[in-house]
């Protein structure tokens, strides 16, 4: 009783100076104050075929970010306390970042890895001083904790002593765009299965906060509309099907061995590191001229989950080609998918039937275009995939969490989600519900050849 005392008083007092000296570097110090946008995501002005190229404002340069530093309102704001701080610790990163961040053509990142930073939030009037660390014992003292590293770097000792040094109230939070078998980073030990993880930010349409990798919305009533000349879209496509792979071994099904046998049906080329020719997956313009002359893309996700499907799919309706996918079920690709805008597995009765399908429609200029009648009744918003990969650095992100903090009642204890369980690894089960797609299926104890997932 005594030691806890003890140790109650040496934590007061910590806490304490801790939030002297925030309060003395928000007043003095000449820092970068980062700014964010609202949380609705703007996008850029320019359409294109029914595409419009999503940008979140927070990704912009500082130069052009609302309430940017030179913005007079927020000069003046660094000379006073703001109303009100919550202090968030990113405990380990990808440290892929820290490079991807430091490059000359991703420039405009670059403050994502700027540690430790304040960030305005308009919506809420309050600030956020955000910080990086390794060390559990940076964990007390912070009103909200996010693991964002997938690769696997917590040992068993270390999830230890993290949960050793959480405090009451504290939220823990949990940023991933990727599927649950590919995270063994932020999978806890059984034995905290069900009492680490307060919120949840993912692609999954049941999470605390939702981010998807594009969408689509129909033409609202009145709206201006650029029709396209489908017939223009389509004339200079002389090819017929291509597939770009940078991971060839996946953990949940054999990915490489469809390819190969759709191979033996139909000519196709390939790209990527599991290609023929590589490309530079951040470059669009490259990306572009390579694509664009197919007919047929194969969007081929690593993992077949509900709501999974990533910028493999976007981009590929994006670049004016017929997706031909593998990923969730066919009706979650018809939830949110442009109407007639892909083709799945499971409309098909065998790997050759789909296949002969892609020679028709290549042969049939009227029934090929009814894959493109979409784009004059919506758009598709389509994020780049740079964009994505640095969200969970991004200061909207940080502000919906802080939103969503303020709007808890901190006196009532939530019961933690076990997302590692049936919630969130029982929504991969297969790729398809059709018999012949199960000779794709990998065994859960699948040995790789490269103990590498990401190889």
């Amino acid at each position: 009783m005594v030691f806890k005392l003890r140790r109650g008083k040496r934590f007061m007092k910590i806490s304490l100076v801790f939030n002297i000296i925030i309060v003395f570097y928000i007043c003095f110090s000449h820092v970068n104050w980062s700014s964010t946008a609202h949380l609705e995501d703007s996008v850029a002005e320019k359409q294109h075929h029914g595409v419009v190229r999503g940008v979140r404002q927070d990704t912009l340069p500082t130069s052009v970010r609302q309430n940017s530093i030179t913005n007079k309102s927020t000069v003046a704001s660094m000379t006073k306390p703001p109303i009100c701080l919550t202090k968030i610790l990113l405990f380990g990163m990808r440290q892929h970042w820290f490079e991807f961040c430091s490059f000359k053509e991703f420039s405009q990142y670059k403050y994502l890895i700027e540690f430790p930073r304040f960030v305005n939030c308009p919506d809420t009037n309050c600030f956020i001083f955000l910080n990086y660390s390794l060390d559990a014992r940076d964990i007390p003292g912070y009103d909200v904790i996010l693991f964002t590293d997938v690769y696997q770097w917590l040992t068993p000792t270390m999830w230890d002593w993290a949960h050793g040094n959480r405090t009451d109230g504290q939220r823990w939070v949990m940023i991933t765009e990727e599927s649950p078998l590919y995270v063994p980073g932020v999978q806890p030990p059984l034995k905290y299965a069900n009492n680490t993880y307060d919120w949840f930010d993912s692609y999954k349409g049941d999470s605390d906060f939702v981010h998807t990798y594009g969408y689509y919305i129909p033409y609202a009533e009145g709206e201006p509309v650029n029709y396209p000349d489908l017939k223009k879209m389509v004339q200079n496509k002389t090819k017929l099907i291509a597939w770009m792979g940078s991971h060839c071994e996946t953990l949940q099904w054999n990915r490489r061995l469809f390819v190969e046998d759709i191979e033996k049906i139909v000519h196709l080329e390939k790209y990527g590191k599991c290609g023929d020719v590589e490309i530079p997956w951040n470059n669009f313009e490259a990306l572009k001229e390579t694509l664009s002359p197919y007919k047929f893309y194969l969007s081929l996700e690593n993992s077949c989950c509900e709501d999974y499907i990533t910028e493999k799919f976007w981009r590929a309706l994006e670049l004016g080609l017929v997706p031909v996918v593998v990923g969730a079920p066919l009706e979650y690709y018809h939830k949110v998918a442009p109407p007639h805008s892909f083709i799945h597995p499971d409309q098909f009765d065998s790997l050759a039937e789909l296949a002969l399908y892609l020679v028709d429609l290549n042969a049939n200029e009227h029934k090929y275009l009814e894959y493109f009648k979409w784009r004059n009744i919506g758009k598709l918003i389509s994020y780049g995939q740079e964009e994505h990969y640095v969200r969970p650095l991004t200061n909207n992100t940080q502000c919906s969490i802080q939103s969503k903090l303020l709007a808890t009642d901190q006196s009532q204890s939530r019961k933690k989600r076990h997302y590692f369980g049936q919630e969130w690894f029982g929504s991969c089960v297969k790729c398809g519900a059709k018999p012949w797609m199960q000779k794709y299926m990998l065994p859960r104890d699948h040995a790789r050849e490269n103990i590498n997932i990401w190889a």
